[in-house]
């Protein structure tokens, strides 16, 4: 996807949520430039018959359209 951070429009998937600190982003840069703000963070988890996977740091907005998952971040974190 060439997101930088995974993203959801959805909080009702994270397992635990915190508000927006000043260590994070405050909104998150589209493609064509637009600024869409961040609502809450958390963690959410992906669940396989063999093994679950977290997802650290989600952003939350209400205007993100589709999930993502940053590759680098669910490497690192799994």
């Amino acid at each position: 996807s060439g997101a930088s951070s995974h993203m959801t429009a959805h909080p009702g998937i994270l397992s635990a949520s915190f508000p927006p600190n000043h260590s994070q982003p405050s909104h998150i840069v589209v493609g064509n430039g637009t600024l869409i703000p961040i609502t809450t963070t958390g963690t959410a988890y992906l669940h396989h018959p063999n093994h679950s996977f977290v997802l650290n740091n989600v952003l939350v907005s209400p205007h993100i359209i589709k999930n993502l998952i940053s590759a680098r971040r669910f490497a690192r974190d799994n």
